[in-house]
């Protein structure tokens, strides 16, 4: 079982864990058993089909922040007291393009501990040597790498490719998905332009809401490592729940 978990921690993969505390029942001597339900719902570990449900609906049901000790009843009336922890993932950000601005963007986002995915369809961008603090490197078509990564509510989709068709493939691949953020780099005409043309294809308003452009802090940036920081700095306050405001006018210090 806890070899299990060290793959699952390894491979990037978050997770539930359900240990059982406690039985009313005299007979019971399962104690400390683990039950482990990945993001799609598979399990690992045995208990009764009722008390598997019981457990799914809790799950379903509840937001997790913090490990929960919590109590299930089966169909005998047995009652099970659990206690609920999570293999939390760090923060995942996949950044579409491997130009001049994603190389610093990547080496900060980095040294904030997100996990970063860097995608671009060109060897010569999309390489280790070129992204050494990126998790993973992928040089595929844009459209392909989307479609076999797990996008999820802790993720944030940064577009920053080298053209418009680049990044209108990008958003056909990712507007509909589930995400925490997605934004991307371009002028406010660019962006203009690329969403009128996703409103003649159909895409929803609601949808296209959920898109961040011109991406950024108004920082005033010019260079490509400012406008990396400008990048990173909202996502950061995406995730922190920060106003991206000064602090001399958000009326707190760096301690609250």
């Amino acid at each position: 079982m806890f070899k299990k978990l060290l793959l699952m921690q390894n491979s990037g993969a978050s997770a539930d864990i359900f240990t059982l505390l406690d039985s009313k029942s005299k007979k019971e001597k399962s104690v400390g058993t683990m039950l482990i339900m990945d993001d799609f719902g598979l399990v690992e570990g045995e208990c009764s089909e009722f008390v598997l449900q019981q457990i799914s609906e809790k799950r379903c049901q509840t937001t997790w922040e913090k490990p929960i000790i919590f109590w299930i009843e089966d169909e005998g009336g047995k009652q099970y007291r659990f206690f609920w922890d999570k293999i939390v993932q760090p923060f995942r950000v996949v950044v579409m393009g491997g130009g001049h601005i994603s190389q610093p963007l990547v080496q900060i986002l980095g040294m904030l501990n997100f996990a970063v995915t860097v995608i671009d369809d060109r060897p010569q961008f999309a390489n280790a040597t070129r992204f050494p603090t990126a998790q993973r490197v992928i040089c595929q078509t844009f459209t392909n790498a989307l479609e076999k990564l797990k996008l999820d509510s802790n993720t944030a989709l940064i577009i920053v490719t080298r053209g418009h068709r680049y990044d209108v493939d990008c958003l056909r691949a990712t507007i509909n998905k589930k995400f925490r953020y997605l934004g991307m780099i371009g002028s406010k005409r660019r962006v203009k332009e690329i969403i009128k043309l996703l409103q003649d294809e159909g895409v929803s308003a609601e949808c296209l809401n959920r898109l961040n452009a011109p991406i950024g802090l108004d920082i005033g940036a010019e260079t490509p490592a400012e406008i990396a920081v400008s990048i990173a700095a909202e996502v950061v306050a995406v995730f922190r729940g920060g106003s991206g405001i000064p602090l001399s006018k958000a009326g707190r210090g760096l301690n609250g």
